[in-house]
């Protein structure tokens, strides 16, 4: 199984076209939602990607637990976030 794993990396880094580094703009949204939505309107948010349920599910437990934080940290968070994504983009 080891080599099937490594030839199939290999296969991967010579038949795929090299990815730009952008940020999806979904993913960014979604981010920035699962620090300020309650988890209520985060599970709902989440819906257009279909997801099964048992990932919403452990999604929402880590929410529960970055809600503990407080509202300075998380902001602080989001701006970190930000800064990484504007580097990226204008890179």
């Amino acid at each position: 199984m080891r080599l099937s794993v490594c030839v199939l990396l290999v296969t991967l880094a010579l038949c795929c076209k090299q990815a730009n580094g952008l940020a999806c703009p979904s993913l960014v949204t979604e981010t920035l939602q699962f620090l300020d939505l309650a988890p209520a309107l985060f599970r709902l948010s989440l819906q257009k990607f279909n997801p099964p349920s048992e990932n919403v599910d452990a999604k929402l437990k880590v929410k529960e637990c970055t809600d503990q934080m407080s509202a300075s940290d998380r902001n602080q968070i989001k701006i970190v976030l930000g800064e990484i994504l504007l580097k990226k983009c204008t890179l």
